[in-house]
């Protein structure tokens, strides 16, 4: 393997848990997780209320889905 053409880690992925755990700028006691909370609970609603869709999950499987989705798409 060439030397010349490896590339240094440089960042550490932040784990799921400690990325939840991020507080919201001029908030206190308001992470990130609530915002998250708040917003897949909207969602769920959302799509409840709404005739032509159908929920396939409960809501439990369907906020850990909603967070792993938004931590994959942000974080990686």
């Amino acid at each position: 393997m060439d030397q010349e053409n490896l590339i240094p880690i440089t960042r550490i992925k932040i784990s799921k848990e400690k990325w939840l755990q991020t507080p919201i700028k001029y908030e206190t006691d308001y992470y990130l997780k609530d915002i998250l909370l708040l917003l897949s609970n909207k969602t769920y609603q959302w799509i409840l209320s709404k005739e032509d869709l159908k929920i396939i999950k409960d809501y439990d499987s369907f906020h850990q889905e909603f967070v792993e989705c938004f931590y994959q798409n942000y974080i990686s």
